[in-house]
């Protein structure tokens, strides 16, 4: 869950931040203890892709806190209005609490950082820019204040926190979560996941280990903060090979107890016997087998066993999801097969030859599941999966040129389009690409075509991309999705997992190229202009990778730029293309072609530049003059008076309408004269007239001049000031 609001807004790997703040006053164990948990897992936008484990998570966490003696208030996927009333409630619940009541703020989601500050993200966000972040999202520091100012006890707040990188590069913030903090309130204890500007993973399971191990260990009776978070560093080390370390901050000055040895939960609470790790994995397994089931008498029977479990609240809705009629009959029926894990005894519909192939396929007795798999394909159903799973058993008994003859055999006399589509998912790549392309055009409502082939363009297939390549996949990825929003896609699939799957790549991919520039798409050079006294070099700036650049000038052919000398790119082992060209100082306005070969030996262009010598020149010593503030202007003592030079400037002069100074003032209020542009010798001082002097006299006293440029072009530079030597 973050956004590079840029990452960033951030949960194909996530960063789960626990936040616990404990503002000690008086007794860490008050009289009352009160939690608000919310997860937000939901999510259906370009820049915050829907996540696996937050409501999971937050499930197990507020069954934790109720065991530890906590009335628990649990609300899933909330939009912002409903995270703002949920905590003013909460807020207004413990301004009633007794003087050193226990509070506990939980949330799981989707967070980021912008602007330096951490956001949480809500359902419903219209998160597009750093600057939406203040309105679409809701501030932890907002969070913090109306928590802690709510009344005079200790209070946690945890925040567990996921993050899509394509949010972060789509939304201007870091790629890494949340900043860190720069300070530690007194009496508080802060745990993070994993370090600063690092990620954490969502586990393979129902819940990230990191939850886990605190789910585990926040239970065991008189241990310290110190102790759990240790022991939890230690599980969460084991867990990920060293992947990920959690990281603490603290400055208590007592010890912290969540549940104090011997407690028997009597405090007022919605409390329940402490579960030890052995129960609390008894009912993630009893869940992890009926969660998925589309029959109700397996998700009332979880409800039966566990009335208050951890998952009881997404239980109910799911009951509710069930009862809605959201599933077709065979998915249904195809969903309460595979929860069983039990093979179906003298199978008859296509249904249950596909589920017990797939359960020989994940015992791995290949041999019998090819054997179901070619039964159901003998009903001939028009579903993609079975032959995504079916190939892929194929390939491990016959390598993928054995798979390529079984299927041609078997689709021989077939004319549907499934077994079509799924014959050319074998072939290699460049064939592939071209039937599917093919295949596209004769079957345009054939959604999964679109992501089969946008996956021949993506990373994980080419490895090094072209700007073409992201272009292409970028392209595929939306006729995709625009289908899928239409309802054209779950009816290629029986099991809605691998549909699901499918759509979270392909919004995980569309949100890493959302930010492409989109002007770069339709012509990917640029040019930056510099010009010197002895004329003019021209940098090609290619928003792609290039082997070899090619430059056609008016009334001439295209000519390659050439190489950089001793120079080798370490990802392809070919020479550099050098990057640039000269024109004579005296050239006029023109259009200059450029054409490039990509990464991948293909040709791109040829694109068409204007070069126009006058705007070039401005936006040229524009550029420098922003770059380097620092040599604008310096100090110099010479014959008992103060001198300061503007010589920089006045060699830059060609960019600026107008240079301001001040005297020891943030406002400058002087005008100093830097003379008027030539253009045949733009940097040389002027001999005589405006400009030929190139320095003030200023009283000695003088602390600081501050300095403002207001450009040819209209637009004003940043007030720079200059601090005079001692």
């Amino acid at each position: 869950m973050a956004l590079t609001l840029p990452g960033n807004l951030f949960k194909n790997t996530m960063f789960l931040a626990f936040v616990l703040i404990l503002t000690i006053c008086g007794s860490a164990v008050g009289s009352e203890r009160h939690a608000l948990v919310i997860g937000n897992a939901d999510y259906d936008s370009k820049t915050l892709t829907a996540l696996k484990n937050p409501a999971n998570d937050a499930a197990l966490v507020a069954d934790s806190l109720r065991s530890a003696g906590f009335t628990v208030e649990l609300v899933l996927n909330a939009n912002l209005r409903t995270m703002k009333r949920s905590v003013r409630d909460f807020s207004d619940k413990l301004k009633a609490a007794p003087k050193g009541s226990l509070s506990a703020f939980y949330y799981s989601g989707h967070g980021f950082e912008a602007g330096g500050k951490n956001y949480l993200a809500p359902l419903e966000a219209d998160l597009r820019d750093e600057v939406d972040a203040e309105f679409e999202a809701l501030s932890v520091d907002w969070v913090l204040t109306a928590v802690e100012s709510s009344h005079e006890g200790a209070n946690i707040v945890i925040l567990d926190a996921c993050r899509n990188t394509a949010l972060t590069r789509s939304a201007g913030g870091t790629a890494g979560g949340f900043s860190l903090l720069t300070s530690t309130p007194r009496g508080s204890f802060i745990s993070f996941a994993t370090a600063p500007g690092s990620t954490a993973t969502d586990g393979a399971g129902l819940n990230s280990p990191y939850t886990a191990a605190i789910a585990r260990e926040m239970l065991v009776p008189g241990a310290s903060i110190e102790t759990v978070f240790k022991r939890v560093r230690q599980q969460v080390v084991e867990a990920t090979g060293g992947e990920q370390v959690p990281w603490d901050h603290s400055s208590l000055t007592q010890d912290i107890v969540l549940l104090p040895g011997g407690a028997t939960q009597d405090t007022g609470a919605q409390s329940a016997a402490p579960l030890n790790a052995d129960a609390i994995q008894v009912e993630l397994q009893f869940w992890n087998d009926v969660k998925d089931s589309d029959d109700r008498q397996q998700i009332q029977a979880y409800l039966d066993r566990f009335p208050q479990g951890a998952f009881s609240e997404l239980a109910k809705a799911r009951l509710a999801q069930i009862g809605s009629g959201a599933s077709g009959d065979i998915e249904q029926l195809f969903a309460k097969i595979q929860s069983r894990s039990l093979l179906v005894e003298n199978p008859q519909r296509p249904h249950e030859f596909y589920a017990n192939a797939r359960l020989r396929e994940i015992k791995g007795d290949y041999p019998k599941a090819r054997q179901d798999y070619l039964k159901y394909f003998a009903f001939g159903e028009p579903q993609v999966d079975p032959h995504v799973r079916f190939q892929s058993v194929l390939k491990i008994q016959e390598g993928r040129a054995g798979a390529r003859e079984v299927y041609n055999a078997f689709s021989q006399g077939r004319r549907d389009p499934t077994t079509l589509f799924a014959e050319i998912l074998l072939e290699e790549r460049e064939e592939r690409v071209r039937r599917l392309a093919a295949f596209i055009d004769a079957y345009p409502d054939f959604t999964p075509a679109y992501y089969a082939l946008s996956q021949d363009f993506s990373a994980a297939r080419v490895g090094q991309q072209s700007l073409a390549d992201k272009t292409q996949e970028l392209e595929l990825l939306q006729k995709f999705q625009e289908r899928v929003d239409e309802g054209r896609f779950l009816r290629y699939f029986i099991d809605q997992q691998m549909a699901a799957q499918w759509q979270e790549d392909a919004k995980t991919r569309l949100a890493a190229l959302s930010v492409m520039n989109t002007a770069a798409l339709s012509n990917p050079v640029k040019i930056n202009a510099m010009r010197s006294n002895q004329g003019w070099m021209i940098n090609l700036a290619i928003a792609d990778r290039t082997q070899e650049i090619f430059v056609k000038l008016p009334d001439q052919d295209f000519k390659s730029t050439g190489f950089m000398a001793n120079s080798m790119d370490p990802t392809t082992g070919r020479p550099i293309a050098y990057p640039m060209i000269e024109l004579p100082g005296n050239a006029g306005e023109m259009d200059i072609a450029v054409k490039y070969t990509d990464i991948r030996g293909e040709e791109q262009g040829p694109f068409q530049i204007k070069f126009s010598p006058g705007l070039a020149l401005i936006a040229g010593q524009k550029d420098i003059l922003e770059r380097m503030p620092n040599g604008w202007l310096s100090y110099r003592d010479y014959d008992g008076k103060r001198l300061v030079y503007f010589t920089h400037l006045i060699s830059y002069r060609c960019a600026i309408d107008e240079v301001r100074y001040g005297l020891d003032t943030d406002a400058p209020d002087q005008t100093f004269e830097i003379g008027a542009c030539d253009p045949n010798n733009p940097h040389a001082i002027p001999s005589s007239g405006p400009g030929s002097t190139v320095h003030a006299t200023i009283p000695k006293p003088t602390q600081f001049i501050s300095v403002q440029l207001t450009y040819a072009d209209g637009t004003q530079s940043e007030v720079q000031r200059f601090d005079a030597p001692n």
